[in-house]
């Protein structure tokens, strides 16, 4: 079986200031295999990359994102909670499939339902739909992604104790594969999800032994805040 492949959660949110392009350029250094972003939209409709509802945790700002326009929030800054890292400003989603330019893969997830078509055309504008995936929550919108972009791999994100259940989902859909909660996830679901000829994920994985134990399992993807922690722990592993 191939190595994991590695996911930089947030764009190396464990270093960095989280989905910004200064996350990218790291996770791209580190090597990591896929970078994953946030997706919401500002007042006047530009879509950016962004986790949260409101702006508080990485500005400071209290406004939801949907209450600003894209020059107001051009005018904020994405803050290290470390303290370490420069300030960054906050890019569009088109801005970050340019920085990856398909040096590795891009993860979109949209964090409100109804983006997912001006998402797909973004990424069909950009020609990235072959180095694009997708992480919907929903099967509904998993299926309409993989219809927009069908050269993309689209893997459907389950919370909690819905694995099993997920993994049929995806089967019957016929996605690539499932994004799951790493806690939630047994050898049963591999062995299950393998036997369907799908992917399965697991996020987000940042402790040494969390790393290990996904590792154990025979996941195909890691999805974590410390790339460089799970591509080491990766390479350990590799017979000298």
């Amino acid at each position: 079986m191939a190595a994991a492949l590695v996911v930089s959660h947030r764009t190396n949110a464990g270093d960095q200031p989280e989905n910004t392009l200064a996350g990218i350029a790291a996770a791209i250094r580190d090597r990591a295999d896929g970078v994953e972003v946030d997706v919401r939209v500002t007042r006047d409709g530009a879509l950016v990359l962004m986790h949260d509802e409101t702006l508080l945790r990485v500005t400071g700002d209290p406004r939801r994102i949907a209450d600003v326009t894209l020059d107001e929030l051009r005018a904020l800054r994405v803050r290290d909670p470390r303290g370490v890292q420069p300030f960054q400003p906050v890019p569009t989603l088109a801005e970050a499939i340019a920085a990856v330019d398909g040096r590795c893969a891009i993860v979109i997830d949209c964090k409100l339902r109804g983006l997912e078509e001006r998402v797909a055309a973004t990424v069909r504008a950009a020609d990235a739909q072959a180095w694009t995936w997708f992480t919907p929550d929903h099967a509904e919108d998993a299926a309409l992604l993989a219809r927009e972009c069908p050269r993309s791999r689209v893997l459907l994100s389950t919370w909690g104790a819905d694995v099993g259940e997920a993994i049929e989902v995806a089967a019957g859909l016929g996605l690539a594969g499932v994004n799951a909660d790493h806690e939630a996830v047994s050898a049963a679901h591999v062995e299950r999800a393998h036997a369907l000829g799908l992917l399965l994920g697991v996020w987000t994985v940042n402790s040494p032994g969390e790393i290990a134990r996904a590792l154990d399992l025979r996941v195909e993807i890691v999805m974590t805040d410390l790339p460089r922690r799970a591509i080491n722990a990766i390479l350990a592993r590799e017979p000298r």
